[in-house]
């Protein structure tokens, strides 16, 4: 019996991935939670093989939920699926502490391989990543600055690069809105940028859209 946990907040993506679980297994078990408060329930009063994770989340992002896994239950493998291209997100995911990362563009093919290379011990790393990985040092100016942005930040920077306002952002994040100026500003002063508009010129250059 496997049992996997899934976090993310789009009830039809869920039960996809569970189908597709489902379909390849035999006998298994879910939990699924669409907040990062619920998953953490379901974390510490469960035993699991997998946690399949989404990033972006309402309020506390996976990144965050990461951390905390890290902290209370460091042997639960974790796979992050998410919507973010692997050059936006899939280093940060692994460095935090994820056992593999996925886009969720990939097909149920990849989902499979990767679950199994996880629940074998291993790691989920494609080609993509391991050229981000292995280009990582290269010495270019935009990865630099984005390295000093912490996570928090660079999901910020993230949500302002496909237009979201600061107020949008607030109430998706459930922080206030003057928290979330206060990472825009820290975002402009760490990547060097005056305004807004030098904001979405960092973000096209570094194919951050």
């Amino acid at each position: 019996m496997k049992r996997f946990i899934i976090i993310d907040d789009h009830y039809i993506f869920r039960q996809g991935v569970k189908k597709i679980i489902n379909d390849a297994y035999d006998h298994v078990e879910f939990g699924e939670a669409e907040s990062v408060e619920k998953g953490v329930e379901l974390i510490r009063n469960h035993s699991w093989d997998l946690l399949i994770l989404d990033i972006n989340l309402p309020g506390r992002s996976g990144l965050d939920l990461l951390n905390d896994v890290k902290s209370f239950n460091p042997d639960l493998p974790v796979l992050v699926l998410s919507m973010y291209e692997e050059d936006q997100m899939a280093l940060r995911a692994l460095k935090t502490g994820a056992r593999g990362y996925l886009t969720k563009a990939r097909t149920a093919v990849n989902l499979i391989d990767a679950i199994e290379r996880i629940l074998n011990g291993g790691q989920y790393i494609n080609k993509n990543v391991s050229e981000l990985l292995t280009n990582e040092y290269r010495g270019d100016k935009g990865e630099n600055l984005l390295k000093s942005l912490s996570d928090r930040e660079y999901f910020v920077l993230l949500r302002l690069a496909t237009g979201q306002s600061v107020t949008s952002i607030s109430l998706t994040m459930a922080l206030s809105v003057k928290t979330i100026s206060t990472y825009r500003s820290r975002i402009l002063k760490k990547l060097r940028l005056k305004n807004t508009i030098q904001l979405f010129e960092f973000v096209k250059d570094n194919r951050l859209e």
